[in-house]
């Protein structure tokens, strides 16, 4: 049957049932998580996953101002700053009209610098476990996949020169982080 689908036949069943004067009963279950609720005397036990899903879904109002919530500045500025873009805006405005915001942007772009130095000692490290060597997994046919390896080296030698450069090249800007971040210091 062309277009058939059990979604289509529920609407129809139902419009039926309102139409002829019948009261429609669902046939189907909705599914959601609310956490396990037990009646404890007037106290409810919650889930461990009830209060972490709470605090990483975006809340309808801003915190703040009360505000409505619905755009995808408001869900970024909610996720890093706990509030709604409007209300960082209006925050960044005191900042320059107090005449602090350059330093607040140079503290911002310092605490990036240090995120992204430890990003890359972090896969540094992660580079370094694998000797310079990795394996890769293919799938390859059509009619009768079969399973390829792929072995890749770069040699010794390139390994050490690369994971050398590597860390001369996070000391340098670590380096120039750490002097930034006592310019800052000094400033105050």
């Amino acid at each position: 049957m062309a277009n058939y689908s059990k979604e289509a036949e529920r609407q129809n069943k139902a419009l039926k049932d309102l139409m002829s004067g019948k009261e429609h009963e669902k046939e189907y279950v909705q599914v959601g998580y609310e956490g396990k609720q037990e009646n404890l005397g007037g106290k409810t036990r919650k889930s461990e996953l009830t209060d972490i899903m709470a605090s990483v879904r975006m809340p309808w109002f801003c915190p703040k101002c009360k505000k409505v919530m619905k755009t995808k500045l408001d869900e970024k500025f909610w996720r890093v700053e706990g509030h709604c873009f409007s209300c960082q805006v209006e925050f960044e405005n005191k900042l320059r009209i107090e005449g602090k915001f350059e330093d607040y942007a140079n503290r911002k772009m310092l605490e990036n610098q240090k995120a992204q130095l430890k990003d890359l000692e972090q896969s540094l490290v992660d580079f370094e476990k694998t000797g310079g060597k990795k394996e890769f997994f293919n799938s390859v046919g059509v009619n009768t996949p079969e399973l390829e390896k792929e072995t890749w080296e770069m040699g010794e030698d390139k390994f050490n020169s690369m994971v050398e450069d590597a860390k001369k090249f996070i000391r340098e800007k670590r380096e120039l982080v750490e002097k930034a971040e006592n310019e800052l210091q000094g400033a105050e």
